[in-house]
């Protein structure tokens, strides 16, 4: 693809560790092509030189560097002092540990942070897709601004000084933009938090399907292909007793929200929340025809974003709690059930039998998937993860033996 150098997102990677230089360099290469370019300063001072300059997009830095004394803080702060002024997004890649580190570093304004000793591919190409979206979307605007401006002073012919008012009107009118569109942000993600907590009563995707006229409130099933998702804590109702009451609805809370986000970023529905379990569906209301790759990846980025959550939850809680996924896929009938006062989107049959079963014998932090998902991935999908062969299990309600399978990240 031929971009103009001014759509290029330039980044700087500030890294002492060419081995870690080259890992970054390759997942950001193969994730975003021709639309990076990378600089590479393995020396902090070189590197301090180069974000004086004004000439990136983004930032990605270690916070540890062999010819530095000063502690990881000091560092994050002197970077931190030296982004500022051209609010350049910072993105911390660290070996440092420390449970404070994290905290001091969201509190100074980065971007994203995260660990080399703990890194996942899926979760990073996640966070690091959303935030250059981002980041890509005011480039573009920015040289929209930047092209039309030209254009004008071609058309109308100004002098230096009226170029250098208009040029300052415009700057203006950009920061006036930028806050205008930080501040819808900001009125989605309180929406999106309303979203959350309303979807334990009405399903964001059941609303939306409602507002476009593409699903009925008829009381009537239909036969479909679906993928139903059932998690659950294991040993929950143990550690539960040794919590306090608000210990555990805040504990649900942060568990419920953080799954959840992974859910909804999947295109899944959350079909109810069982105590500490939560059953959702994939292919309905809306059908999808991607809906067993969309839920596989949920169930493996949902077991990694809750292994993220664990420092912390130990940290406060006082103890470390393990999640297992039951995954399945085939026909079911998918309808609302209940009454007129109160209906309910879900759905019932073997396929949701299969998931439950599956979710029950599940190991802790592991994802267990049907042969009905598994048969019907597509090709790029034998190398994106690691399966493994599993004794085949009985289900209530149906003859012989099933083939199920352990999926992991590679």
């Amino acid at each position: 693809m031929d971009l103009e150098k001014e759509e290029i997102v330039r980044v700087l990677v500030l890294e002492p560790q060419k081995k870690s230089y080259d890992t970054i360099s390759q997942l950001l290469s193969e994730w975003f092509g021709d639309y990076i370019e990378l600089t590479w300063r393995s020396v902090f001072e070189n590197g301090a030189e180069e974000i004086r300059k004004n000439q990136y997009d983004l930032l990605i830095t270690e916070i540890q560097f062999p010819e530095l004394e000063d502690s990881p803080e000091s560092v994050l702060e002197t970077i931190m002092d030296l982004a500022g002024p051209s609010e350049l997004p910072v993105v911390v890649f660290t070996k440092a540990e420390g449970k404070q580190l994290p905290i001091h570093a969201f509190q100074l304004g980065i971007n994203e942070y995260f660990g080399k000793r703990r890194l996942k591919k899926n979760v990073l190409e996640h966070r690091f897709r959303n935030l250059f979206r981002e980041v890509y979307r005011k480039k573009v605007v920015s040289i929209q601004m930047d092209d039309s401006l030209k254009r004008f002073q071609d058309l109308y012919g100004m002098n230096q000084s009226e170029i250098q008012d208009l040029n300052s009107m415009v700057k203006k009118f950009k920061k006036e933009l930028e806050k205008e569109y930080e501040e819808k942000l900001n009125l989605e993600t309180e929406k999106k938090k309303m979203q959350n907590v309303f979807g334990m009563y009405v399903d964001p995707i059941i609303v939306e399907s409602l507002m476009n006229n593409t699903l009925s409130l008829d009381q009537k099933g239909k036969e479909q292909e679906v993928s139903v998702l059932f998690s659950d804590i294991r040993g929950y109702t143990t550690l539960s007793e040794k919590m306090k009451p608000e210990q555990v609805i805040s504990f649900l809370n942060e568990y419920f929200t953080a799954m959840t986000e992974v859910i909804l970023g999947y295109g899944g529905m959350i079909d109810k929340y069982i105590g500490d379990s939560i059953m959702c569906l994939f292919g309905a209301p809306v059908f999808q025809e991607d809906h067993r790759q969309n839920a596989l990846d949920c169930a493996v980025e949902m077991v990694q974003v809750f292994e993220l959550w664990q420092p912390k939850w130990e940290q406060i809680y006082g103890f470390v709690p393990k999640i297992g996924i039951g995954l399945a896929s085939g026909k079911a009938i998918v309808g609302n059930v209940g009454s007129f006062q109160k209906l309910s989107y879900t759905a019932v049959g073997d396929t949701v039998n299969m998931a439950s079963r599956l979710e029950s014998i599940a190991k802790p932090m592991e994802v267990y998937v049907s042969e009905g998902l598994y048969n019907f991935l597509p090709e790029e999908y034998a190398n994106k993860y690691k399966y493994e062969e599993l004794e085949p299990v009985k289900i209530k309600g149906k003859e012989g033996l099933h083939r199920i399978l352990s999926v992991k990240p590679i």
